[in-house]
Order: C-alpha cells, then structure tokens, then sequence
C-alpha cells in the first residue's frame, strides 16, 4: 500500500492548507452546478410529489459538507476554534466537538492515504478527489472559474493557492498546455474527438500511423516522444503522446488550445478517456 502512484508528487507541490482549500473549492462548484439545476421549471410535471423537497435535501447535505470544508480548511490555515465558533454562532467548545471529527479524517488521510477495497487488490484514496490530485483541480477549477466567473482571469483559483507550482505563464510556457493521462485503447477516441474540436476532416488523423509510431517511444527519454499536428478549420491543436513503461497507460500533452471553451473541452476529454487507466 505504500507504492508510488503518479500523483503524489503532483501532490507534494502544495502546502495541506492549500489543498484544503482546493477541496472547498471543488465542493463549492459542485453545490453551485447542482443548484442551478433547481431552477429550471420545465420538468416539473414529470417529478413525482415533494421530488423538488429531495433535490433541495441533497444540497443541504452538500452545503453541510461544504461548511465541514471550510472550517478544515480554517484549521489548516490557523484559525483558532473562537474565531470559526464566531461565525457560527456557537461556543468554541461546541464547534470543536462538532467539527473535529472532521478535522481528524483529513489529517489521518494524510497518514493513512489508502485503503484496500473488498478484493484486497484495489487502493482507494482517503483524500478527497481535489486534494488527492491536485494538478487536474486546479486545471479544471480554473477553467470553471474563467468560463463562468471572470472573464479575464485564466487563474482564478489558482492564483492565492499555497504551491510550489509556477504561475507566470510569460515564463512558464508550459502552463498554456493541457496534459493527462489516457488508457491505451482510448487513443482512437481522443484522436477523433480532438481532430473534431480543431475542425480537421475525418480522414485528416491518420490513427494506424500514430499507434505505429508510438511503439518507438518512451516516457523515460524525453527524446522520444510522437508529435503530431491536428490543424482544423477552427483550432491547430499540437500533440504529443509516449508510451507508459511497462503499462497500457499514454501520456498526452495538448498545446494550442487557446479559447476557454476548447480547454475546457480538452480537460473534459482527457478526464473522461482516463477514467478506465490504472
């Protein structure tokens, strides 16, 4: 259980209170985007009586994690239990005692930041999703933030967190790329899909050359990786994929994507392709 995974040096770059504050950051988007569900009028014929009392009860058991989450996050960051108690009204004493419990989890997930599941084979994560792998959370809560929030800031999120990570994107030019991690047999997909986004024809990716070429790289030589252009009608997308020694695992870095949206829609792809890698 104590083998190395890919993100923990990822993880090592941020301070604890800065990935508490990425998980309040995380959960704050998720309670947001399912509020916003509870706007919408035009399906209310088709829920079934006190369905919108359900859907009200789901946020306020999130809002509940969420207030957990930032008062972790207060603790991380010195607040004492006065000065959170202040706020909720309550006897330092009392906000002690009900937030503890929670303050402990996120501490021993520290110590102990895996459990086997049920077959004895699999780990699971003790951290949270945000906090366990940070670097696609800031990517992702970024593009969020820029998409939704402000119009111009491309670091929302990022920008006040606590990391050894780079910021300045004039020195750091790898902070315009998009990267991930995608199973082998997804390839095909992330080709065409990427090919799509950019606006390139269908018989533009020739996908048997790339997995052809792929067989001559390798991720411990950076030397060695497959460049690949994919120049659409709309985007000119540069990709770059190597080989995961000794797995069916791709490491993919995007550059070009220069419009929120893309971004998003690259983070997305990614997200979504590596769900089945191991």
């Amino acid at each position: 259980m104590t083998d190395p995974t890919p993100y923990d040096d990822d993880r090592s770059a941020y301070s604890r209170q800065a990935l508490a504050r990425l998980v309040l950051s995380d959960h704050a988007k998720g309670l947001s985007e399912t509020a916003c569900q509870l706007t919408v009028t035009r399906y209310d014929a088709y829920t079934g009586p006190g369905g919108r009392v359900s859907e009200t009860v789901v946020l306020t058991r999130m809002a509940e994690r969420l207030l957990a989450d930032a008062v972790v996050y207060e603790r991380e960051r010195g607040s004492s239990w006065q000065d959170i108690a202040a706020y909720l009204g309550v006897p330092a004493a009392e906000a002690e005692e009900r937030f503890t419990p929670a303050v402990e989890r996120w501490s021993t997930a520290f110590d102990v930041p895996y459990r086997l599941d049920a077959t004895g084979r699999k780990r699971i994560p003790q951290l949270p999703t945000a906090a366990y792998d940070p670097r696609q959370a800031v990517r992702h809560l970024d593009l969020w933030a820029h998409l939704r929030l402000f119009a111009d800031d491309r670091h929302a999120v990022s920008a006040g967190l606590d990391t050894d990570t780079p910021r300045d994107e004039a020195t750091h030019p790898e902070l315009h790329l998009i990267d991930g991690r995608i199973h082998r047999e997804n390839l095909g997909t992330f080709l065409d899909l990427a090919a799509r986004y950019a606006g390139c024809h269908d018989d533009d990716t020739d996908r048997d050359a790339v997995t052809q070429a792929l067989e001559a790289t390798d991720d411990e030589d950076p030397k060695r990786w497959y460049s690949c252009q994919l120049a659409g009608a709309f985007h000119t997308l540069d990709v770059r994929l190597v080989n995961a020694v000794g797995n069916d695992v791709l490491s993919v870095v995007v550059g070009g994507a220069r419009s929120p949206e893309l971004r998003l829609r690259m983070d997305t792809l990614l997200a979504a392709l590596a769900a089945t890698a191991s």
